[in-house]
């Protein structure tokens, strides 16, 4: 193995090191990012090494940090806050080419994508990458509900042997989480979950103020305009019932159950 690519080498397993990899982690990227990843011995050797090679004829910095001016420099961090560590380096190299040679800005780029890697892993290893931006959502922990006030009802299937698909309908009371379940062997229509509903207010003994549901076609009709249109046989049954309704948000089952979004 010639010079420089020993040095290249001890350099990207030291910076990697500084990242907090392991040597099994390291090993996993050169398997990911290069032809031929060293042997577990030579990268124990460098990994275990006290510090990185100094100076310039044993770390080419030089080299490896052409991309450390401007407007490359600020373009290849603003590509890495907002993907973070998920973007291949050939992504960012590509970015790179269409944004200055192909816009005719510059001639050709001051380095290759070998370059351009060892300057994103200084980068890195000197936290000049800021974090991206991650959205999670918020939850809040509501009150518990009095008994008898809502019950949650949902849908599902389970395949069983013989390729046999079951179907069923769950309702759980929320303030004692008690399960009634229906299972039949096709899909439910809205008349078969209103008589499941039933039999569960049957089988407590009682009915609930509210229930709990998506934006089933079995129950919902559609939405239009933020106000919810229910089928006509599931509408009669709750004023049959006298029952009032919580619907979910379309395609938003997690506002759904003990634990609400609070924004």
């Amino acid at each position: 193995m010639a010079v420089s690519k020993i040095i290249i080498m001890q350099q990207k397993i030291q910076e990697l090191k500084a990242m907090g990899l392991t040597k099994t982690e390291i090993l996993r990227d050169y398997e990911v990012h290069e032809k031929v990843p060293p042997s577990w011995p030579t990268l124990a050797k460098y990994y275990n090494m006290e510090e990185e090679p100094s100076g310039t004829e044993a770390f080419p910095f030089a080299k490896d940090k052409v991309f450390d001016k401007e407007p490359y420099k600020t373009t290849i961090i603003e590509i890495l806050g907002r993907n973070n560590k998920k973007l291949k380096m050939s992504s960012i190299f590509d970015v790179l080419i269409e944004k200055y040679i192909e816009s005719g800005e510059a001639e050709e780029l001051p380095g290759n994508a070998q370059t351009l890697r060892n300057f994103v892993h200084y980068l890195r290893a000197t936290d000049q990458v800021p974090e991206a931006a991650i959205n999670k959502r918020t939850y809040d922990i509501v009150e518990e509900m009095p008994a008898g006030k809502q019950i949650l009802v949902d849908f599902g299937e389970q395949k069983i042997e013989d390729g046999i698909t079951i179907h069923f309908i769950c309702l759980v009371l929320r303030c004692s989480r008690f399960l009634f379940v229906s299972v039949q062997d096709h899909k439910f229509n809205s008349p078969e979950a209103c008589l499941a509903i039933y039999l569960c207010f049957k089988r407590i003994g009682g009915r609930v103020e509210q229930l709990v549901i998506d934006q089933d076609s079995v129950f919902i009709y559609q939405e239009k305009y933020g106000e919810i249109i229910e089928t006509q046989t599931f509408r009669d049954f709750l004023r049959e019932q006298e029952l009032t309704l919580y619907v979910c948000r379309k395609s938003d089952p997690e506002s759904k159950g003990p634990v609400l979004l609070s924004a």
